[in-house]
């Protein structure tokens, strides 16, 4: 069972520089204080996290974890293993991709210095990833430099109850452009807990695509928040896949702080068997002239359960907002569940905005005519289950990804024998 002690011990082993110790007890204070979220509270309705405080979960002891074959990444590298770095493969510029402990070491630049851990909040899950993280991730991308290769960001887990809280931190400079991907896996026989947070600052005129693929052991929870601030004619782009995990949950907070910043937000995630899998986005449109474009395709199979919950703020003043959102999904089964809750709150008068959502079943009509050509049932499914994700994938043909990441997305999808009880 984890107690309070549990969380001392875990800072006590991390040899933090003098100028962030007081900062990560502070933040471990605030936590305890408060503890972990409850369903009592609006945003954790659906969910709940009583199994870590049962769980035995500790800090990770060096040296005990195996590492998982690394796989070929097209692209650079950062791979991780219970939050320390064990593959670094880069040819990327000096201090363009390091251990966020190295770029602090390095001394904090202005922009960091005023951007690094305000973006992110002080929510208990995010005060604890504050007061815990390890050696961390971070991306610097100088004024006008395209990166010629995705980077790529590898958190594994090996150890059986252990904690984890990768922290990754990402500034584009004026004028940059690059690709991110983080990739969260694990031991598929060990039960874990990772609990990550990504703070995204884009200066006028940057480009950052950005894919996160939650890959866990479907014995694992997974906690995870991205904070993204846009600044002027700003541009990101996210594809994010949930297609494992006990508990898989990912907040992604946006503010389109300055006028013609742009989004696009683009998903698929899995609920199979008895996980629950959760997608928490919150929209803020602050200046003029903004525009967000949100599709995120669920599935839900076996006990299954998922949620969409997203939310539009246009706030006062900020006219000429364009922002849409799209939820649709498929129930696999009559046991499983996906509650979808496209949301607007629009505070200016000269905007554009639309939401809408569907949840139903695979089309009757289109299995027929599969299975008349002579295609089997559980290859039918498939192939009508692939086409209906492939409407939330077109980043993956934009970033060149398609061939590397289909096949694991594709291994993910519920095995469909029949939709009857």
């Amino acid at each position: 069972m984890i107690t309070p002690t549990a969380y001392r011990d875990a800072l006590s082993q991390i040899d933090a520089p003098n100028s962030f110790a007081a900062a990560r007890q502070a933040a471990l204070n605030a936590f305890l204080k408060t503890g972990l979220p409850e369903s009592r509270q609006e945003d954790w309705r659906y969910i709940s996290l009583d199994h870590l405080e049962r769980m035995p979960l500790h800090a990770p002891e060096d040296g005990l974890g195996i590492l998982p074959a690394l796989e070929d990444y097209p692209g650079a590298l950062l791979a991780y293993l219970d939050d320390r770095l064990v593959w670094q493969d880069t040819s990327l510029p000096p201090r363009v991709l390091d251990t966020l402990e190295n770029a602090i070491g390095d001394g904090i630049p202005a922009w960091a210095a005023e951007s690094f851990g305000s973006l992110a909040g002080t929510a208990s899950l995010t005060q604890l990833n504050a007061a815990l993280w390890r050696e961390g991730a971070c991306l610097r991308v100088p004024a006008g430099e395209r990166l010629r290769q995705p980077v790529f960001l590898r958190f594994a887990a090996a150890e059986a109850d252990v904690m984890l809280y990768p922290r990754v931190f990402v500034h584009m400079a004026v004028g940059a452009d690059a690709i991110l991907v983080e990739h969260f896996l694990g031991d598929p026989s060990i039960e874990y807990w990772q609990n990550p947070v990504a703070e995204i600052v884009l200066e006028a005129g940057a480009r950052l695509t950005h894919l996160r693929i939650i890959e866990d052991s479907n014995l694992a929870t997974h906690t995870g928040l991205s904070a993204v601030h846009l600044a002027r004619d700003s541009s990101y782009r996210a594809l994010n896949l949930t297609l494992s995990g006990q508990v898989a949950r990912h907040e992604l907070n946006l503010a389109l702080a300055e006028a013609g910043a742009e989004a696009r937000l683009d998903g698929v995630f899995i609920a199979a068997g008895r996980s629950r899998t959760e997608q928490h986005l919150r929209i803020a449109h602050q200046a003029p002239h903004g525009k967000s474009r949100t599709h995120y395709c669920g599935l839900a199979d076996g006990r299954g359960r998922g949620v969409f919950d997203a939310r539009v703020e246009v706030q006062a003043h900020a006219d000429g907002n364009d922002a849409q959102q799209t939820s649709r999904n498929l129930l696999l089964s009559p046991h499983a569940e996906i509650d979808a809750k496209p949301q607007l709150e629009i505070y200016a008068d000269d905007v554009k905005c639309s939401h809408s959502a569907t949840v139903g079943s695979l089309d009757e009509n289109a299995l027929f005519y599969l299975r008349s050509r002579g295609i089997d049932g559980e290859h039918a499914r498939h192939l009508l289950m692939q086409a209906f994700i492939d409407e939330a994938l077109g980043l993956l043909d934009d970033t060149g990804l398609r061939d590397w990441l289909m096949p694991r997305l594709l291994a993910g999808m519920p095995r469909v024998q029949s939709l009857e009880p």
